[in-house]
């Protein structure tokens, strides 16, 4: 590797080039996991059919959630501890 000043700039452009990348395709595991998420439904209850559920583009397509910021791979029969009935 040469450690040229225009390679570093280069190496550091494309690192700063990835963070969006990178938080737009995390998934909020932790968070996850502490509200028990699990992509089958618990009975009735599912995502589908929650308050806090942000449906996709279709109603089979994953969607995001209220409670997971910025997690677009909630699946619409999921189930988590937060499930709340739609109105």
């Amino acid at each position: 590797m040469n450690p040229s000043r225009r390679n570093l700039f280069k190496m550091g452009g494309m690192a700063l080039a990835m963070i969006p990348v990178v938080a737009i395709a995390a998934k909020n595991d932790s968070i996850r996991t502490s509200m028990r998420y699990k992509d089958s439904p618990e009975g009735e209850n599912k995502c589908a059919n929650c308050n806090l559920f942000v449906p996709g583009a279709s109603p089979t397509d994953l969607g995001g959630c209220k409670v997971f910021p910025n997690d677009t791979e909630i699946s619409p029969n999921g189930f988590c501890i937060a499930w709340a009935k739609k109105a």
